[in-house]
């Protein structure tokens, strides 16, 4: 928890800034209409919806009704800037992987970039917990980077020049050991949770950037 609350107050660094200011165009312009298409196709008529590890809620303006999302982050630095961003918002400061929802309480569930952060076995227990919340046939959206993503490549290559190169100790996100392999990589992973596997896509739509991985709880 300390690492994410650093992350989401840390110091106005110069790589920082770019990075963010970067990171907000592009979430702005690249990813908030693609989750807008996600959205309108996987989670019509307003459900009950986590927003699981909402971080600073910077994608959702115009997209979500702040009364029937929750956003629910283990950083409460991140729930300020979502608050912030989403006056009047749902907010619970919580872990991902023991939710405290009751059984089948919800219609859907999402994030952005938060499951490469844990371990395959993490993601296991993760994912059984979204299971165990959501409704029968609930579904769950995953904007989830690959490998081979165009901002894993390039944010690599900034890394390396930053650490290597000029021999400093820069990190501008937290540790991510579950890039996405593949498709099956991804469908083995769900399956074994209980959940199948809707959509998988990867793609111009958002430079690839994201697998997005739609899945609908099973049996």
């Amino acid at each position: 928890m300390k690492e994410w609350d650093e992350y989401w107050a840390k110091a106005p660094k110069t790589h920082n800034r770019v990075y963010d200011g970067i990171a907000v165009f592009y979430r702005k312009y690249i990813i908030k209409p693609y989750l807008r298409r996600y959205f309108s196709r996987y989670f019509p008529g307003r459900p009950a919806i986590l927003h699981a590890g909402c971080g600073g809620g910077q994608v959702e303006e115009g997209i979500i009704d702040p009364v029937s999302v929750i956003g629910l982050d283990i950083s409460a630095n991140a729930l300020s800037l979502y608050k912030k961003n989403h006056p009047g918002s749902n907010l619970i400061l919580g872990d991902i992987m023991s939710t405290g929802f009751k059984d089948e309480s919800l219609d859907g569930i999402y994030n952005l970039g938060v499951m490469e952060h844990f371990s395959e076995e993490e993601i296991d227990h993760i994912l059984c917990e979204f299971r165990r919340v959501l409704k029968k046939e609930g579904r769950i959206i995953l904007f989830w980077p690959p490998r081979y993503g165009a901002t894993v490549i390039v944010l690599g290559g900034v890394h390396f020049f930053y650490n290597s190169v000029l021999g400093k100790k820069v990190r501008l996100h937290p540790p991510e050991p579950s890039l996405i392999r593949s498709r099956s990589h991804v469908k083995t992973m769900v399956n074994q949770a209980g959940f199948r596997l809707l959509s998988y896509d990867f793609g111009i739509g958002d430079l690839f950037t994201y697998a997005v991985v739609v899945l609908e709880k099973a049996g």
